[in-house]
């Protein structure tokens, strides 16, 4: 039985490359990362996000994300369940570490 050889080449070009952008929307953003809300898209999203204290220049943290579910973010000392659907209409700008 022959041992599997591994070309460089080939195994870089089969990885999965994630490209990350300073700006984007919340949902997009991965767990440990610190961003900056810069809008919510829509009047109502807008409420929706103020009523959890997420507004436009405030600094969050996502804490966790759920698979096919909501992504937890911190906002000061609050913890905060966001649905997919809200923060995809949030757009953010990522923080250095």
């Amino acid at each position: 039985m022959s041992e599997l050889q591994h070309d460089p080449a080939t195994d870089a070009a089969r990885s999965i490359i994630v490209p990350v952008c300073e700006t984007c929307t919340l949902d997009c953003v991965r767990k440990g990362e610190r961003c900056e809300i810069i809008s919510v898209d829509d009047s109502t999203a807008r409420v929706q996000a103020l009523r959890f204290g997420v507004v436009e220049g405030a600094n969050v943290e996502c804490v966790t994300k759920i698979p096919a579910g909501p992504l937890v973010i911190k906002s000061g000392r609050q913890e905060i369940a966001v649905g997919r659907s809200l923060a995809k209409r949030i757009s953010v700008r990522r923080l250095s570490s």
